[in-house]
């Protein structure tokens, strides 16, 4: 199986939402900010197995490769695929991955061919009845999705003013942009031909400084959606971030930022 595949052009998009994760800039900063859970995912996976291990795994919405090298521990073959191939040059080779640039609505590849399908935090950026279409094609009949969502609660630990901050300054100031539902939409998944058969959740910290906690707030989807459409700069966004917080994450201080992810396994019925 070929290490680590490179596709020079970008998939297109089968939706009208636009790609903010495409450019070089915000790939690079993607792979030094967002925070590593996925070890977390992956022994509940195991749980749930049964400690058994998956021949051939499809990572869908990779994006800089970290829950892909998460499935590759447990995983003898793993295809890991993103829409944007600027996220893909930051991924890390390992030998039994292959990165390839495609997207959840359009799964070329032959039926059956996928004993584990995995979507880490990416699941509200595609058409979910699309999405369990083409896993109902190319997964096994015994096989097994992951779906999981880490996000941001809010909630910095000990300081209660960084959520009234985010529920009315930072999402005022900065709305999201259009997008589908971060989590499992459980009548689609029935519709698709799926029943859940498991589902957790676990928090975890996450130590920030006031710079890396803009760093992080620059890779999520409202700062990206402003730069996009021109309303915001980057600058601009990090200067208003900068005095917002500086009462919040003083300067020295590393908080404990609550993080909170979400898992669903689900089986074909």
């Amino acid at each position: 199986m070929p290490t680590h595949a490179r596709v020079p052009q970008a998939a297109k998009l089968p939706k009208t939402l636009p790609n903010y994760f495409a450019s070089p800039e915000v790939a690079a900063r993607y792979v030094q900010v967002r925070p590593y859970f996925h070890d977390e995912v992956i022994q509940r996976l195991l749980a749930f197995s049964g400690g058994v291990r998956f021949q051939r795994a499809l990572d869908v919405g990779c994006g800089s490769g970290q829950s892909s090298i998460a499935l590759a521990a447990v995983a003898e073959h793993v295809i890991a695929m993103d829409a944007s191939p600027c996220m893909l040059e930051h991924a890390p080779p390992r030998p039994n991955i292959r990165y390839k640039v495609g997207v959840a609505e359009r799964l070329d590849f032959p039926a059956g061919a996928f004993d584990l399908v995995s979507v880490g935090s990416a699941l509200h950026w595609f058409d979910q009845d699309r999405f369990f279409s083409e896993c109902q094609s190319v997964m096994a009949s015994t096989g097994l999705l992951a779906v999981y969502n880490d996000h941001f609660t809010a909630h910095l630990q000990d300081v209660p003013a960084c959520r009234r901050w985010m529920r009315t300054r930072f999402i005022k100031h900065i709305p999201p942009p259009r997008r589908g539902m971060r989590d499992i939409d459980e009548t689609k998944v029935i519709a698709g031909g799926f029943e859940i058969a498991h589902r957790s959740s676990f928090s975890h910290l996450v130590p920030f400084s006031r710079d890396e906690f803009i760093s992080y707030l620059l890779t999520c989807s409202n700062t990206l959606a402003a730069i996009h459409s021109g309303r915001e700069t980057r600058q601009s966004i990090v200067d208003w971030l900068s005095n917002e917080l500086t009462a919040i994450v003083p300067d020295g201080v590393i908080g404990s930022f609550i993080f909170k992810c979400n898992l669903w396994l689900m089986r074909k019925t």
